[in-house]
């Protein structure tokens, strides 16, 4: 694979019709985990996907969809973190965006919406 197809990860958001995504090369992996993570965070990095999206500040980073992409230079795969409301054709866009080629989706409850989310915390 050539340095310019190298698979990116970062975090991103998608709202359903449109990905804002900060994808970047992986660095070092994590020793504990073996994975390449990306350092951004997802409040962090919301202003400027709101105002990509045309939200006011007054917006949550958590209000729109959302994941990350982590890659696993062992196994030459990169990983999709999503939560309920991102379908598999979705995920297929994130993929492309981030230049993945062998790729996998694993549900992550930090990203779930809705009613998923208040099921995390009913008593």
């Amino acid at each position: 694979m050539s340095f310019s197809r190298q698979p990116q990860i970062g975090i991103w958001w998608d709202n359903g019709t449109q990905i804002v995504a900060f994808p970047h090369s992986p660095g070092n992996a994590d020793s504990a985990t073996g994975l390449c993570d990306s350092d951004d965070a997802h409040n962090d990095l919301w202003p400027d996907a709101a105002m990509q999206f045309g939200l006011t500040d007054f917006e949550e980073y958590f209000s729109v969809p959302r994941g990350r992409v982590l890659w696993s230079p062992i196994k030459q795969t990169s990983i999709i973190y999503h939560g309920n409301e991102t379908t598999t054709d979705r995920l297929d866009e994130i993929a492309k965006v981030f230049r993945l080629g062998e790729w996998d989706s694993r549900t992550d409850m930090h990203y779930m919406m809705g009613s998923s989310v208040d099921d995390l915390f009913d008593d």
